[in-house]
């Protein structure tokens, strides 16, 4: 089973995510903080991290950095969610690393078939 690790501190948002996590079979660990995403990813490699890009104590773009700097962690795919999404935010974002960024309000639906994406083994 993939490992999923999400940075969200809005509770409706993060009770969204769970819904369609359990409806689609993915398992997802939730933190309201980064520093909660990075300590879990120290003691085991997530597939796949969702950031929003305000948290109470860091920024998105900190919390990926941290975890691109772990040992084994350093291509690992980050999403983020997030009210700032405009052009240059994205533009940033992907430029240092984030795979995707998705607007808030945004389709659960889309973000799932990405997880899959990203997360899919490659074949031998």
């Amino acid at each position: 089973m993939k490992r999923i690790l999400v940075a969200e501190d809005d509770f409706v948002i993060s009770k969204l995510y769970q819904i369609h996590f359990q409806r689609n079979n993915l398992h997802g660990s939730f933190f309201t903080t980064g520093a909660g995403v990075i300590e879990s990813a120290k003691h085991a490699r997530p597939d796949l991290v969702i950031l929003d890009f305000e948290l109470p104590d860091l920024n998105g773009p900190d919390v990926m950095r941290a975890l691109h700097q772990i040992p084994g962690c350093e291509d690992l795919p980050v999403i983020f969610v997030t009210g700032r999404a405009t052009p240059e935010v994205v533009e940033n974002l992907r430029k240092e690393g984030a795979r995707e960024v998705f607007g808030k309000p945004f389709s659960p639906l889309q973000l799932i078939h990405l997880i899959g994406k990203l997360t899919e083994s490659p074949a031998p």
